[in-house]
């Protein structure tokens, strides 16, 4: 069994700064990563899905990129909408996936651990002043996704921004713009067990070309349950949240897990019958 944990929308600013001027994002991340290392040490690689930083600086990517060491196991790390690729890259070059360049102009690669192909995918669009937030595979790193998964055992496919619409007006109006396309290409392979993701600041669940899809809650800040059009965006300080995710036999089985904690555990009597 290969076990992965998931991280996503750290959304950190340079040491010292609050992200939006209001959320310590370095705390939770710091509470976090402490959380997975001290309740999950059996997990076989984490996966950083986008939003590393907030404003693509490279102090909050050398921050990020300290923190993350922390885990003694493999980090997964891809971008999001809010991330600068070039300057993610200089700061991760050390880790996997960042030394060689597989598709031009896109941070994704691919890992073999624990018998799963985990396959991490960009979704971000370059924009000099990042003011693109809706996200794109493209032609080329499409191609790239078919022929990997034409070669791959079980797989895991992780992404920033959701391949379907979640009905959230505000957050599917930056969406993924190709996801038709996507979907084309995941129905014609079998082998792929989950797609996860970040973006919405949310658990959702839904499916994609027959495909599981999980998008996860952030690290720190999570977006307002709106699902009609007139609530304007706005986020919510519910519960930071990471997930977990156990492959085996080609079945994918997920859990959502909460960085805080809420008292201490209540045991189950021995005497008593173990209900829930």
């Amino acid at each position: 069994m290969a076990v992965f944990a998931q991280l996503t929308d750290l959304h950190l600013r340079p040491p010292g700064t609050l992200t939006l001027g209001r959320i310590d994002t370095d705390r939770f991340v710091v509470q976090a990563i402490d959380a997975i290392n001290s309740r999950h040490p059996y997990i076989d690689a984490v996966i950083v899905s986008g939003d590393i930083t907030d404003l693509g600086e490279e102090d909050a990517y050398n921050r990020a990129a300290m923190l993350l060491s922390r885990f003694a196991v493999p980090v997964i790390v891809i971008p999001g909408n809010h991330d600068s690729t070039p300057t993610l890259r200089d700061a991760f070059q050390a880790f996997p996936g960042f030394a060689e360049e597989c598709v031009p102009g896109k941070a994704c690669h691919v890992h073999k651990i624990g018998g799963v192909t985990v396959v991490a995918l960009d979704t971000s669009v370059s924009s000099p002043d990042q003011s693109q937030h809706q996200g794109e595979l493209g032609e080329a790193q499409l191609r790239w996704l078919d022929a990997t998964l034409a070669t791959s055992g079980p797989v895991l496919i992780a992404m920033h921004h959701p391949p379907f619409q979640v009905g959230i007006d505000f957050m599917d109006k930056i969406g993924l713009t190709d996801a038709r396309a996507f979907a084309k290409v995941l129905a014609r392979h079998e082998n792929i067990v989950r797609i996860v993701c970040g973006h919405v600041h949310r658990t959702i669940v839904s499916e994609v070309g027959g495909v599981p899809v999980m998008a996860i809650p952030g690290v720190a800040h999570q977006v307002v349950l709106a699902l009609d059009e007139m609530t304007p965006p706005a986020l919510v300080m519910e519960p930071p949240a990471y997930g977990v995710h156990m492959i085996e036999g080609g079945r994918a089985v997920s859990h959502i897990g909460y960085v805080e904690t809420y008292g201490a555990p209540v045991t189950f009597d021995d005497h008593e019958p173990v209900t829930a």
